[in-house]
């Protein structure tokens, strides 16, 4: 049997009845603090509101997605404009297999070039495959909120992670949109990671 073969491509609003399908079983668990999944069409108004601005990475196997990553604002005021959050989902059926760690490094790379300067993750604890993703990936545990949320019966803990991607010795230039990205540029990147 052949290895699988795996695209990585910017999401697209039509993407969002596939996402959705791999989003909803997290609902079900402590990972996300979503407490109903949500439709097809809010999924797709989510997708709409993020790839103005940011990175919406799908990997696909054979053309059918596997599994997303998305950046989002860390915190609404202006001035955290260069800090994002991350969040990756991956199809049950494909965990395991590096695709996590092919989405984040993707993701990282883009995120450098439209000038971010902080990446943050928030991981509901315990979650050994995440916090060892995201050490693996450079990031470093910043920070722990103790009974931050309740969800399936129980109050849940999160950690959070952080990763410098960009140098702090200057005032900012404004975020480039990934809109505004070289399209051969970012082509590059979700073609060979970096």
């Amino acid at each position: 049997m052949s290895e699988p073969t795996y695209t990585f491509r910017l999401a697209t609003p039509d993407d969002a009845e596939a996402l959705q399908a791999i989003y909803a079983p997290y609902v079900e668990t402590s990972i996300t603090f979503e407490l109903e999944a949500p439709s097809v069409e809010e999924f797709r108004r989510r997708i709409e509101e993020r790839i103005c601005i940011y990175p919406y990475i799908v990997v696909e196997e054979d053309g059918v997605p596997m599994g997303y990553a998305y950046a989002s604002r860390l915190f609404s005021r202006a001035a955290y404009d260069w800090a994002v959050e991350l969040s990756v989902y991956l199809s049950r059926d494909c965990r395991g297999r590096g695709l996590g760690r092919a989405l984040y490094t993707r993701m990282l790379t883009l995120l450098e070039m439209q000038g971010i300067r902080s990446a943050h993750g928030k991981v509901t604890e315990p979650n050994e495959a995440s916090d060892k993703l995201h050490l693996s990936m450079g990031f470093r545990r910043v920070g722990f909120m103790d009974n931050v949320g309740f969800k399936l019966g129980k109050w849940r803990d999160v950690g959070h992670y952080e990763k410098l991607i960009g140098d702090f010795d200057s005032a900012p230039d404004p975020v480039i949109p990934i809109t505004k990205l070289d399209p051969a540029k970012v082509e590059k990147v979700l073609r060979e990671g970096a």
